[in-house]
């Protein structure tokens, strides 16, 4: 399945490809334009309160972990893992590697705005994305205009603009799986990094996230099958390292009571009791998102990643992504089936093969003379329908707005001093992580209860009215 390339011939026969350098700013020029459309679309959500949607819920919930560790320190504050509410009580949060809590920390520390330090690691590691993925688009020797085109197909995407600002792993992970792709693509020109750089490429991976370290876990094995001996050994190194430390984290988090952490994977695999999904369902739901997140043909989102698997330059690049992405949601399929970014890291092999696809169309359309003007005529065409696409809101971005409307109510919410719960009627019952903005923003645990009868007299609890948040007093006599 993997096509080693020897590496002088295959870069002398890349060399020989190459178009004029200034072509290659059709590329850079591509990447400039995502750049500017995904800080430019909406720019208030950068900044905006968090709330109940994806982009609230994780921005919320990490920047209480950064904000712990700016408060409390790394050591009290267990690298971000646990913080702690105005009564005193710790609650703990380690389902996940620890470096996006650190990158919160850091941005916090910067500026003062929390909400603007939630989203600037994702907004700065999606600009380092569109940045490495041009390099590793040139570095694969497809034309500057095809690999143009699938930067925009793959990345002029609400899929991106929406999530590409969300501090999150999964949308983190991004960033690493794309430099060691890079780094994989010039061990197979022959330019062989150092073993240093591809353990720590592979390392800070999976201190991002799980998927990016079941990603460098492919790329070991593909380069163990290519011989390539001493960088699968650099990448394994890296991982395992990481693994290591990760988990000795996890245990100092839950004080070596891990059950819970184990109940959330099981839940997520979809081995648990509570709310199973099929596979049918998991993919079902999946195109839903997709048909909100790619307008521009959902159906053709996995077909065309797959593409890249027949093209020689892009063969085991696509095949050991697009396998991580699509075998990270058939494992986790409940994860996938409640998460509209699950598949988020499918942007690098769909970038990758809509390059394939793009440049097969391009040459075909060039062996007949009559239909070589179509090329720019089409590719112009499909660009301009992204373009009108990608600005167009989606529903993700709709309820970004009704998050931060919430969010923005929330914060406002004055508490009792006292107070122990951030009580709240919005169906769930007792203590939850359901609700990380409420956490943030009124420094409880909220606490899920049938009404103001259950509240004691003095205290506050919150609920919807007509789409409103509003507080409710409490009407519970107090315990004598």
């Amino acid at each position: 399945m993997v096509l080693a390339l020897t590496g002088p011939s295959y870069l002398k026969k890349l060399v020989s490809e190459q178009q004029p350098v200034y072509r290659w700013g059709l590329l850079w020029i591509a990447a400039l334009a995502v750049a500017l459309l995904f800080v430019g679309h909406d720019p208030g959500r950068l900044s905006a309160p968090f709330g109940p949607s994806h982009d609230g819920f994780n921005a919320a919930l990490y920047m209480t972990g950064g904000r712990a560790i700016v408060e409390e320190g790394p050591l009290a504050s267990q690298l971000g893992a646990s913080s702690k509410t105005m009564s005193g009580d710790r609650v703990v949060y380690a389902h996940h590697p620890p470096l996006v809590y650190l990158e919160d920390a850091a941005a916090l520390r910067a500026l003062n705005s929390p909400e603007v330090a939630a989203r600037l690691p994702a907004v700065v590691s999606s600009i380092v994305v569109l940045v490495l993925l041009v390099l590793v688009l040139a570095a694969c020797g497809l034309p500057a205009g095809s690999a143009g085109v699938g930067l925009l197909v793959a990345f002029a995407t609400p899929m991106f603009v929406s999530f590409g600002a969300m501090t999150e792993p999964h949308a983190l992970g991004l960033a690493p799986m794309t430099a060691l792709t890079l780094l994989w693509q010039r061990i197979r020109l022959g330019l062989g990094p150092p073993s240093w750089a591809l353990a720590s490429v592979a390392a800070a991976a999976t201190f991002t996230s799980w998927e990016a370290a079941l990603f460098t876990t492919f790329v070991a094995l593909f380069l163990l099958l290519s011989n390539r001996r001493r960088a699968a050994v650099a990448v394994l190194a890296g991982t395992a390292m990481a693994a290591i430390l990760i988990a000795l984290w996890i245990w100092w988090a839950y004080h070596g009571h891990v059950g819970e952490f184990f109940q959330r994977a099981l839940h997520r695999v979809g081995a648990d009791d509570t709310g199973r999904v099929t596979m049918r369902q998991m993919t079902r739901r999946q195109f839903g998102y997709f048909s909100d997140l790619f307008p521009v043909g959902k159906w053709l989102v996995v077909p065309l990643a797959a593409l890249g698997l027949l093209d020689r330059r892009t063969r085991p690049l696509v095949a050991a992504s697009l396998g991580t992405v699509i075998g990270y949601a058939l494992l986790f399929r409940n994860g996938a089936y409640d998460h509209g970014y699950w598949l988020y890291c499918i942007l690098l092999p769909l970038a990758l093969g809509a390059a394939v696809a793009v440049d097969t169309v391009s040459r075909l359309l060039a062996s007949h003379s009559w239909l070589r003007w179509t090329r720019p005529l089409l590719g112009g065409m499909l660009i301009v329908v992204l373009g009108i696409k990608v600005w167009q809101p989606s529903g993700e971005q709709s309820q970004h707005r009704y998050a931060a409307a919430i969010g923005a109510q929330t914060r406002s919410v004055r508490w009792p001093p006292a107070q122990r719960y951030a009580y709240h009627a919005f169906g769930d019952r007792g203590s939850t992580d359901l609700l990380p903005w409420v956490l943030f923003y009124s420094r409880r645990q909220p606490f899920g209860v049938d009404g103001p009868q259950s509240v004691p007299r003095g205290e506050i609890m919150l609920r919807f009215v007509d789409g409103r948040l509003v507080t409710v007093p409490g009407e519970e006599a107090r315990q004598q």
